[in-house]
């Protein structure tokens, strides 16, 4: 019974650290700066971005969102992250948690790299961790989700370069 115990509490723990990452990467025409302040302006996500909703929270170190995601192949959701990581025009993360901390949790973040002449590529990526990631990983709205961050990008440069 010991074995079978120690054997169970191990395949837990190699599950607990197993991960995926969606990410896509595009260059925007416009400083860091600028960029920066949009990414972390959730008052204006309505302005646009189609898929994520901004209800409320604190924005900044250590704070606690409130969003609602809508993208496609799922069901739209609730979900109240605290923000992981800020360096300022550089890095912004969130870290939202599904029931229990190492079952399923995603973290979401916003890179970016100034790349000269005023111009900003934008990492937009999230690390999903845990026992159950990858039969997660297997649901439609994973499938779905490499589109929605392209969607995201392509939505947070076009109104960056057109404000």
């Amino acid at each position: 019974m010991l074995i079978i115990l120690a054997v169970f509490i191990v395949v837990v723990l190699l599950l607990s650290r197993t991960s995926f990452e969606i990410r896509d990467d595009i260059e925007l025409n416009a400083p860091v700066d600028k960029v920066w302040a949009t990414i972390i302006d959730f008052e204006n996500y309505k302005n646009w971005n189609s898929q994520l909703f901004y209800l409320g929270g604190t924005v900044e170190t250590n704070g606690k969102l409130h969003l609602k995601l809508s993208a496609e192949g799922a069901e739209p959701y609730e979900f109240k992250p605290k923000i992981s990581f800020w360096e300022e025009n550089k890095r912004f993360a969130w870290l939202a948690i599904t029931g229990l901390p190492k079952i399923f949790d995603g973290e979401h973040f916003f890179e970016l790299k100034d790349l000269g002449n005023g111009t900003t590529l934008l990492t937009n990526r999230e690390e999903y961790r845990g026992i159950l990631s990858q039969v997660f990983r297997q649901l439609p709205m994973m499938k779905t989700a490499p589109e929605g961050f392209k969607k995201m990008n392509l939505e947070c440069k076009n109104y960056i370069e057109n404000k």
